[in-house]
């Protein structure tokens, strides 16, 4: 059943202050860009203020579509300190929640200003964890559900997501990479994410790191110190490998390092977004979560591999372990499939 839309009318003087809620996380983030750079295109008057936790704040303080980026700091996310915040939303003349979670409803109780929310659907994604045996109708992908968000304005978010890294880790990305690599753009590999079950094992990691190397590929690995730190074993070949590297950086730097690779090879995971919000076309496997929870990369030209094994997606978020004990659905994707996408991937690019 369609969902029936009330129209908001702009004030006649335009909006000046748009606040946008998206909390977290990173791959969420890069979700809502669509939508933040249809209400710039609408209201380019609007000054955009965009609410999110610090960690996330380098993602977002390049785009020229944000005036303003209201930070979270990691000590001031009690319930007392989001009713004091809430304050500064009283001078916004509209406020589109992006986000749906308990922290943005406090911000936004009882606010006058019209409040724009993106439907969770959050029924629909339990049914696909808890009752696959009944086949249930999957959710829509995120950037149709902020697309239902901003209907009532009558615009709607174009195309997939789009990263701005700055110029300083723009030229910085460039010399790096024409010091190690001038004259081939390396493949992008991701093996991090937050959740166990949204890993790929390190034994498959290696598998694939000798075939790229062996088809004369080179690597640029991704991720922060503890990505690295799980796998060890893997580490240490790219450590003794002058065609490999692991950069450690910024989320800038690491974006603008993105848009210079080949193609990208990532789990289910915050960089998986990043780097098809950078344009490059993504390799993306599936483990405990599934692509019909409406996660999938955004865009064009990715292979998504998902094995759609009977328990799976076994969560929306991520799991510390299988709870069948047998983690088929990462384990069954082989690395030759896997190189075998990622090197047709990169012949085009």
């Amino acid at each position: 059943m369609a969902r029936r839309v009330r129209r908001i009318a702009p004030p006649v003087a335009g909006f000046r202050d748009i606040a946008i809620l998206r909390l977290s996380s990173l791959g969420d983030i890069v979700l809502t860009l669509p939508a933040v750079h249809a209400l710039h295109r609408a209201f380019p008057e609007a000054r955009i203020h965009y609410w999110v936790k610090e960690e996330f704040f380098d993602l977002l303080r390049f785009d020229p579509a944000i005036a303003h980026v209201r930070v979270l700091e990691r000590d001031a996310r009690r319930a007392e300190d989001l009713v004091s915040m809430s304050a500064e939303l009283e001078d916004m003349d509209l406020i589109v929640d992006l986000h749906d979670s308990l922290r943005t409803r406090v911000l936004t109780f009882r606010q006058r200003t019209p409040v724009l929310r993106t439907p969770s659907y959050r029924l629909r994604r339990w049914a696909q964890v808890r009752a696959r045996a009944l086949r249930p109708p999957p959710p829509p992908a995120v950037l149709e559900r902020h697309a239902v968000a901003l209907a009532p304005l009558g615009i709607a978010p174009l195309g997939a997501p789009h990263v701005v890294a700055g110029e300083a880790a723009e030229t910085w990305a460039a010399e790096w990479l024409a010091l190690w690599t001038p004259d081939a753009a390396p493949i992008a590999m991701i093996p991090g994410a937050a959740h166990p079950t949204k890993r790929w094992p390190e034994a498959h990691w290696i598998a694939l790191h000798e075939r790229l190397r062996a088809a004369g590929r080179r690597l640029l690995y991704l991720g922060l110190e503890s990505d690295r730190a799980r796998v060890p074993a893997l580490a240490a070949r790219v450590a003794l490998d002058p065609g490999c590297r692991w950069a450690i950086e910024r989320l800038p730097r690491v974006a603008a390092l993105l848009s210079r690779c080949a193609t990208a090879i990532a789990g289910d995971t915050g960089l998986m977004h990043v780097a098809a919000a950078r344009g490059l076309g993504v390799v993306a496997m599936f483990g405990s979560t599934a692509p019909e929870l409406g996660f999938a990369p955004a865009g064009e030209g990715h292979a998504v591999l998902c094995r759609h094994e009977r328990c799976q997606p076994c969560t929306v978020h991520g799991r510390a372990s299988c709870p069948r004990g047998h983690f088929r659905c990462m384990i069954g994707i082989e690395p030759g499939e896997v190189a075998d996408h990622a090197l047709r991937l990169a012949a085009g690019a």
